[in-house]
């Protein structure tokens, strides 16, 4: 189960990517994107567990903490 979520997740970050551009911050809302989708295939206790710990940084918060800025 958790493999076909992976592969969910990369190809809906590749078919974002390619229709967006593939910018950074299009792989990075991709990704996002598809990891909130996989929560909600989930029973909903499960889904709505996952939801909580989903990312919730936008790309230039992600930028910022990955690059060191404060």
């Amino acid at each position: 189960m958790k493999t076909r979520h992976i592969t969910a997740i990369i190809w809906l970050t590749l078919l974002t990517a390619s229709i967006a551009g593939c910018t950074t911050q299009s792989w990075y809302e991709g990704a996002k994107r598809g990891a909130e989708n996989n929560c909600r295939d989930q029973s909903p206790d499960e889904s709505e567990r996952c939801l909580e710990n989903l990312n919730k940084k936008s790309y230039e918060e992600y930028e910022k903490e990955r690059s060191g800025q404060k």
